[in-house]
C-alpha cells in the first residue's frame, strides 16, 4: 500500500447537545445548517457552521415544533411547515442568521428549492399554479431564468455497490455490501466490518488498481448505518452513530 499520509485529513469534528434531526447545506457559501430537537419540548433548534467547523450561528430557537429547516442559501434559513396528516402544510418562513424573520406566510406551501428562489403554491391548490419566492430579496418574483430553475445539486451520495469486487477489496472482510463514490481520479470505498458483536465503518481511498490509504470513520457501533456520508467536491461529511456529532474529512 502506498504511503500517502496526507490523502485523508480531518477538517473538523463538532459535537451537539442533542440528537441531529436534519442537515441542509449551502455548497456555494460552504455552510451547513443543523436542526436539533429539544428532547423535552421537541422544539427545533438550529445551528449553522462552515466547512471548517466554525460555528456561525450558535442557536436559533423556533417556537413551534411544526417548523423544520428545508434549505440554506444566501445566509438565509428556509423553513417549511409540516402537518399532522400531510408531510407538507401551509407555511414558509425565511430567517437571517440573527433569527429575524425576513419573510413568513401561512397561505403557501413549499414545493421545491432552486438556486436563489423557492417554488411555492397557494394552499388552495394541490398541483400547478406555482409561484416563486426569491431568497435574496425575500419577496415574490416573476418567472426565473431556466438556468436558475435547473439547479444541479453539488451534493453527492455514495451508492451501494453489488458488482464483482475489485481485487484489492477481495480479501477484506465486508459486511453486507460496500458503498462507493468518486473524487477526481480516486474512488472512495466505505465498508462495514464486524468486530465481536459490533460494527466498524472504514474508508478505503483507491485508484483503479490499488488502495492508497485506509481510514477508520466510525467504530464500535451496535448496528450498521444505512448511509455512510455525503460528499461535496473533495470533502466528505458524516454523522456519528449517536447522531450527536458531525465529522468531516478532506480527501
Amino acid at each position: 500500500m502506498k504511503n500517502t499520509e496526507d490523502i485523508i485529513i480531518k477538517a473538523f469534528e463538532v459535537h451537539f447537545p442533542s440528537q441531529i434531526w436534519k442537515i441542509v447545506v449551502d455548497p456555494l457559501l460552504k455552510q451547513i445548517a443543523v436542526e436539533l430537537r429539544d428532547p423535552d419540548s421537541t422544539l427545533p433548534v438550529i445551528q449553522v457552521l462552515d466547512f471548517h467547523g466554525n460555528i456561525l450561528v450558535n442557536k436559533i430557537e423556533i417556537q413551534e415544533k411544526e417548523w423544520t429547516v428545508e434549505a440554506l442559501q444566501h445566509r438565509t434559513l428556509i423553513l417549511k411547515r409540516v402537518g399532522d396528516a400531510h408531510p407538507i402544510a401551509a407555511g414558509i418562513q425565511l430567517l437571517n442568521f440573527e433569527g429575524e424573520v425576513r419573510y413568513i406566510t401561512h397561505e403557501y406551501t413549499w414545493v421545491e428549492t432552486c438556486q436563489d428562489f423557492i417554488k411555492i403554491r397557494h394552499r388552495s391548490f394541490q398541483t400547478g399554479f406555482e409561484e416563486y419566492l426569491g431568497i435574496p430579496e425575500a419577496k415574490k418574483l416573476r418567472v426565473p431564468s431556466a438556468s436558475q430553475e435547473s439547479f444541479p445539486s453539488a451534493i453527492k451520495m455514495p451508492i451501494p455497490y453489488t458488482g464483482p469486487l475489485p481485487s484489492f477489496l477481495k480479501n477484506i472482510p465486508i459486511e453486507d455490501f460496500p458503498w462507493v463514490s468518486r473524487m477526481h481520479d480516486k474512488f472512495l470505498w466505505s465498508v462495514h466490518s464486524k468486530e465481536n458483536t459490533n460494527y466498524n465503518l472504514n474508508l478505503y481511498v483507491a485508484d483503479a488498481s490499488k488502495v492508497l490509504q485506509v481510514h477508520s470513520l466510525l467504530n464500535d457501533m451496535p448496528k450498521m448505518i444505512p448511509q455512510p456520508y455525503f460528499q461535496i467536491a473533495n470533502q466528505i461529511f458524516l454523522m456519528s452513530y449517536n447522531k450527536r456529532e458531525i465529522v468531516s474529512y478532506l480527501v
